[in-house]
C-alpha cells in the first residue's frame, strides 16, 4: 500500500516514476551483490517512464514512499520489497540521496539473487557509480547452502569486494552451536570478474578448535565451477615408501578439458609426477593417467610408471569405438605405490555397432601379467578379434534364424601362434503343446578353420605348423513341462526339464589349439547349454542329455524359496574334459543352487557340485546377506576340490565374513574378514571402517591387513585417514603399520 506523507515538505511520489524508482534502487543496491545493470543509478532514475522491459520487470512495494524536497530524497519505508524477475530485495527502510547519488538500506536487508544466493545486512550503503559500497553486520547464505559471514564489508573502485574479519562454513549453525568446521580469516576478497573468492591469514578450525593456519587461501566461487590452483595435497607414510607426500596442482585449461599434475616425494622410493588429462569432445571423452618415478633404492632400472588411458567415441546411434590403455612398468609398481593392482593389465581396442537384431566389434587386445611370473614371450596379444551376432526375425512358422561368426589373430613373442575363422549357423522354434508341455527345437552347422604355428601337441615331442579345421553339426530337443500349484496360501512351480543334444563324436584334435576353452566351471548355469566350454577352441561333442527338475514357492509367511538340480549323461566318455571337471564320465556330477528369500532383510544362496558317486562335495559358494542398515552381516564360504595339478594342488576353503552397520544417522562402520581354511590356512586381509558425515564433512578412517608379499612388495596395516570438507577438498593420510621384510 502506497500513503502520502503527513509532512509538509515532502510529497509523494507519482505512479510513473515508482517503477523508475524501483529500478534504481535495484541497479545501485545490487551492485555489491554482482547483480548490477552497469548504468548508474541517477541515469536509472532521471528515465521516469518504464520504456523498457527491464522497467516493467522491476516491481516496488512499501508501506509508504515519498519524496523531500528539502533532502532531495526519496523514501520508501514500511515493508519494503523490490523485485526483478527471480531477485528480491526487503529491506524496512531505503533511502536514495539525488544530490549525493547515493542509496541507502537498513533494518532487516536482505536479498535472493537468480542463482539461489540470499545476503542479509544490518545495513547497506552504496554510490550511485556503483564503484563503492559499505555494509556492515553481513551474512551470506548461498546455493551450496554454504554459509559465510563478516563484521563489515566495502567495495572498492576496481569492482572487487571485501569482507573483514570473515567466517566460512558449509556446516549448519542452528541453535547457536559451534560449527563443526569453518574458516575463519582477517580478510577475504571476491573478485567477481575473475571468480574467486581470497583469503587473507586464514585459519581452519574444527570444533573452535584452530588446527591449520595459512597466511594464503583461495578457491573458485560456489557458481564458477572449477579453477587453476593447488589443491589440497595427501600425506603419508609406508614401509614400502617412507614418509610421502603428495602436492596436486589443477589446471583448467578450457571448460571440456582440464589436467592435474601432481609432484609424488617418498623418503624411500624415489620422487615423480603423477599425471591426468581430461577432454570432452562432444560425442567422444578422453581420460589419461600415468605416473613415472625415478631414484627409487630397491630397482634396478632408474625409471618406473605406469599409463591408464580410457576413450570414447559414440559415433552415431548404431556406432561405437573405444579404447582402454593399461600399462606398468613392472609387475610390483602398482601395489607398490598405492595404484589399483589387478593381476592382469589389459589393453583393448575396440569398435562396435548396434542394431535392433544384429551386433559386430573388432578388438585388439594387449596383457600384462602382475602377480605371477609368467616366462618372457610367452603372453599373447590378440589383433584382431572380430565378433558378428545376427538374430531374425520369426519366420512363418516362429522359428528364428542365428548367425555367429568369429575370426581371430593371436600372436606370441616366443611361442605357438594361432589364426582362427569360426562360422555358426543355427535355427531355434519354441512350441507350447495344447497339454501344457513348452519345446525348444534347435538345429545348427558350426565350422571352424584355423592356421597354427610352432603348437605343441600333447604326448609328442614335436610342435605342429598348418591348416586344422572340423565341422560340427548340432541338434537338440529341449521339454519343460511346468506344474503351477496354488493352495494354503503357498504359490508353488514344479518344472522337470529334459535336454537331449546330438552331435558326432570328436572334433578336438590334437591340431586344434586350445586359447580360450581353459577355464571351464561345470554349475547350474550352463547345465542346460548346448555347448559348456567357455571359448570357441574346445567343443562339446556326441549324444548326452541334459536333465534335471526346478522347484520354486512363495508365501507372504515364508517368503520366497527356489531350487534347481540335475545332471548331464553322455553317451560316451569324452576326455576332452578334466578329470575334475565333473563331466568327464558317462554321468556327470550333480549340480544345482537354492535361494531362499524370506524378506528384504535375508537373502540366502547356494551353490553346489555334488560327487556322482559318493554325493562328496566337490564345489560349494554358500552366501548370506542377514540385516537392515543398523546391522546387517555377510557371509560366504567357498570350497573347491583339489585338483592334483600343480595349479591346484590342494583344496580351496575361504571364508568371508562382513558387518556394515548405520547405527546413527551420522555414523557407520563396516568389517571384513577374508580367511583361507586349507592346509596353509590363515588370515588372507581383514579390513575395518568408521565412517562419519554430515551437511559438511565426512571424516572416514580405514584400517587393511594384507597378508599377502609380492616380491618388493611388503604387506602389513594400511591406514587411510581421509576429510571431505564439502565445498573446499579433500584431505588424505595414509601408512602403514607393522611391515614385514
Amino acid at each position: 500500500m502506497i500513503r502520502r506523507s503527513s509532512l509538509p515538505s515532502r510529497r509523494r511520489v507519482q505512479p510513473r516514476a515508482r517503477l523508475a524508482l524501483a529500478a534504481a534502487l535495484w541497479t545501485v543496491l545490487s551492485a555489491p551483490l554482482g547483480m548490477a545493470s552497469g548504468r548508474s543509478a541517477y541515469a536509472a532514475f532521471v528515465e521516469a517512464e518504464p520504456t523498457t522491459a527491464l522497467d516493467q520487470e522491476t516491481l516496488l512495494q512499501a508501506d509508504e514512499v515519498s519524496y523531500d524536497d528539502a533532502t532531495n530524497t526519496i523514501t520508501a519505508s514500511g515493508y519494503v520489497e523490490i523485485q526483478r524477475g527471480n531477485r528480491v530485495l526487503l529491506a524496512d527502510r531505503i533511502v536514495y540521496d539525488r544530490t549525493t547519488n547515493v542509496a541507502t538500506a537498513t533494518g532487516n536487508v536482505s536479498v535472493v539473487d537468480d542463482e539461489g544466493t540470499a545476503f542479509f545486512f544490518e545495513s547497506i550503503q552504496v554510490t550511485g557509480d556503483l564503484k563503492e559500497g559499505l555494509a556492515e553486520e553481513v551474512r551470506v547464505l548461498m546455493s551450496d547452502k554454504s554459509r559465510m559471514a563478516s563484521r563489515s564489508y566495502r567495495r572498492r573502485p576496481d569492482g572487487t569486494s571485501e569482507l573483514y574479519n570473515a567466517v566460512y562454513s558449509a556446516c549448519d549453525s542452528c541453535n547457536g552451536k559451534e560449527p563443526l568446521w569453518q574458516i575463519k580469516a582477517g580478510s577475504v576478497r571476491y573478485d567477481q570478474q575473475a571468480e574467486m573468492v581470497y583469503y587473507n591469514n586464514a585459519w581452519l578450525e574444527f570444533g573452535g578448535v584452530p588446527v591449520f593456519y595459512t597466511p594464503y587461501l583461495a578457491h573458485p566461487d560456489p557458481t564458477a565451477g572449477a579453477k587453476t590452483g593447488l589443491l589440497l595435497p595427501t600425506i603419508g607414510a609406508s614401509r614400502n615408501l617412507g614418509v610421502s607426500f603428495q602436492q596436486p596442482y589443477y589446471i583448467r585449461l578450457a571448460p571440456d578439458r582440464d589436467a592435474t599434475l601432481t609432484p609424488f616425494v617418498t623418503s624411500a622410493a624415489g620422487k615423480g609426477t603423477i599425471a591426468e588429462y581430461r577432454q570432452e569432445f562432444g560425442a567422444a571423452r578422453l581420460r589419461v593417467f600415468g605416473s613415472l618415478m625415478a631414484d627409487d633404492p630397491g630397482f634396478a632400472n632408474d625409471l618406473r610408471g605406469h599409463l591408464d588411458a580410457t576413450a570414447r567415441w559414440d559415433i552415431d546411434e548404431n556406432w561405437r569405438s573405444g579404447a582402454d590403455i593399461r600399462l606398468a612398468s613392472d609387475r610390483t609398481y602398482l601395489r607398490r605405490y598405492n595404484f589399483l593392482a589387478p593381476t592382469w593389465l589389459t589393453s583393448n581396442v575396440f569398435a562396435e555397432r548396434f542394431t535392433s537384431n544384429s551386433y559386430f566389434s573388432a578388438n585388439a587386445y594387449y596383457f600384462q601379467r602382475q602377480r605371477v611370473a609368467t616366462a618372457a614371450g610367452s603372453v599373447p596379444g590378440i589383433f584382431p578379434l572380430l565378433s558378428y551376432s545376427y538374430i531374425s526375425d520369426p519366420d512363418a512358422i516362429g522359428g528364428r534364424w542365428n548367425i555367429d561368426a568369429s575370426g581371430l589373430v593371436l600372436a606370441r613373442p616366443t611361442g605357438s601362434d594361432t589364426s582362427r575363422l569360426s562360422t555358426r549357423v543355427s535355427w531355434s522354434l519354441p512350441y507350447t503343446a495344447p497339454y501344457g508341455g513348452v519345446h525348444t527345437l534347435r538345429a545348427g552347422l558350426r565350422g571352424d578353420g584355423y592356421y597354427v604355428r610352432d603348437l605343441p601337441r600333447p604326448g609328442r615331442n614335436d610342435v605342429f605348423t598348418g591348416t586344422a579345421g572340423r565341422l560340427v553339426p548340432e541338434a537338440s530337443l529341449e521339454w519343460r513341462m511346468p506344474f503351477v500349484s496354488d493352495s494354503l496360501g503357498f504359490h508353488q512351480l514344479l518344472e522337470p526339464i529334459v535336454m537331449g543334444v546330438m552331435s558326432p563324436i570328436g572334433g578336438n584334435k590334437d591340431t586344434i589349439p586350445n586359447e580360450d576353452s581353459l577355464d571351464l566351471e561345470f554349475d547350474h548355469t550352463n547345465l542346460f547349454s548346448m555347448q559348456r566350454f567357455t571359448g570357441l577352441d574346445r567343443v562339446e561333442t556326441g549324444p548326452r542329455i541334459n536333465y534335471g527338475v526346478r522347484w520354486a514357492t512363495f508365501n507372504e509367511s515364508i517368503g520366497t524359496i527356489s531350487a534347481l538340480v540335475g545332471q548331464v549323461y553322455h553317451f560316451y566318455s569324452d576326455q576332452t574334459f578334466s578329470p575334475t571337471s565333473g563331466l568327464r564320465d558317462y554321468v556327470s556330477d550333480y549340480v544345482g543352487h537354492v535361494d531362499f528369500t524370506p524378506n528384504a532383510y535375508v537373502t540366502m544362496q547356494y551353490r553346489f557340485r555334488l560327487d556322482k558317486d559318493t554325493i562328496a562335495n566337490r564345489r560349494s559358494e554358500l552366501s548370506a546377506a542377514i540385516g537392515p542398515a543398523l546391522l546387517r552381516v555377510t557371509t560366504g564360504y567357498l570350497f573347491v576340490k583339489a585338483a592334483g595339478t600343480r595349479s591346484s594342488p590342494s583344496n580351496t576353503e575361504e571364508l568371508l565374513v562382513a558387518l556394515s552397520s548405520r547405527f546413527s544417522q551420522n555414523w557407520s562402520v563396516a568389517f571384513g574378514h577374508r580367511h583361507n581354511l586349507g592346509v596353509a590356512g590363515g588370515s588372507i586381509r581383514t579390513d575395518i571402517g568408521f565412517v562419519y558425515e554430515d551437511e559438511c564433512v565426512v571424516i572416514g578412517l580405514d584400517l587393511a591387513k594384507d597378508n599377502t608379499q609380492d616380491r618388493d612388495f611388503k604387506n602389513g596395516i594400511a591406514v587411510l585417514f581421509r576429510i571431505n570438507l564439502k565445498t573446499v577438498g579433500d584431505i588424505k593420510f595414509n601408512a602403514d603399520v607393522g611391515a614385514q621384510r
